[in-house]
């Protein structure tokens, strides 16, 4: 892939890229991180289970950004995407965004769905300006089960 960054590379998350991915994820405001679901055992779980919609772009051998996608059998959905700020604006996120859409046209998902946190204002412009429509008619719950 070529943008004004120069050369980068999207390719299948591993689980041993956790480390990168996590500190990517510290250091991005707006990120909402589970200490269960979101620890390495977690999400190399995740990853086995979800081989083919998780992706990561790389540049000699340092990570750029991250996309994560899970599939339940009705609809995918995505769980965090991150680029490093230092290359935001950079066509990094539109990149991993394209390259997952691809994949789930593939194998035929025809349906994804997203949660940004409300004040993560420049995570909610990115999907606005990549087409994603804001669900107002819906509510949202969530409750701890462990």
């Amino acid at each position: 892939m070529t943008t004004a960054l120069s050369v980068f590379t999207i390719r299948p998350m591993q689980a041993d890229d956790y480390a990168q991915v996590a500190e990517l994820w510290r250091n991005t405001p707006g990120m909402g991180m589970s200490a269960v679901d979101d620890n390495e055992q977690a999400i190399a779980a995740f990853l086995a289970f979800n081989p083919e919609l998780n992706f990561v772009a790389v540049q000699a051998e340092q990570l750029l950004g991250v996309i994560m996608c899970g599939y339940d059998g009705r609809r995918a959905t995505i769980y965090h995407m991150a680029v490093a700020q230092n290359v935001q604006g950079k066509g990094i996120g539109t990149a991993l965004l394209q390259h997952l859409e691809q994949q789930l046209a593939q194998q035929q998902i025809s349906k994804a769905r997203l949660l940004v946190f409300a004040d993560n204002q420049s995570g909610n412009a990115f999907w606005a300006k990549q087409g994603w429509a804001w669900q107002t008619a819906l509510n949202y719950y969530s409750k701890d089960v462990s």
